[in-house]
């Protein structure tokens, strides 16, 4: 089990805020899930998902975490990835780099991509299998 990680951060809040609310946030995981998707390296894990869906999930799961929502009902990150194939460090590192790329692509500034990727960052434990 991986260490307990606090959902909202204030950090996060002001990104939130920078970002442009939910349709921006709504817009960057669309893009960022469709990436994914096409990526050679871990296309894989989304054959035959429903990416509009995940993307929602992902955002309600987020603006909880930008302090946008004061609940979060949807599954913890680990629960969410337990029905894939193992998600080895390689995976989860190129899934970072494909948020970093397309958070840039979205205008973010340096500061909010590090704040962003941190925060997914800290998930690694509870997400990446240890089987490699």
């Amino acid at each position: 089990m991986g260490k307990m990680i606090h959902l909202a951060r204030p950090e996060l809040k002001a990104l939130y805020s920078r970002l442009g609310g939910e349709a921006a946030l709504q817009r960057i995981l669309e893009d960022f899930y469709r990436k994914m998707a096409a990526d050679p390296m871990i296309g894989f894990f989304f054959h035959g998902q429903d990416l509009e869906r995940i993307a929602r999930a992902q955002k309600t799961f987020l603006m909880r975490a930008m302090g946008a929502t004061s609940s979060y009902s949807g599954k913890a990150p680990a629960q969410a990835h337990d029905a894939l194939p193992p998600i080895l460090p390689g995976h989860f590192d190129r899934r970072l780099r494909i948020l970093e790329e397309t958070l840039r692509a979205h205008g973010l500034a340096a500061e909010d991509i590090r704040i962003w990727i941190n925060f997914e960052n800290a998930f690694r434990d509870g997400i990446v299998s240890e089987d490699h």
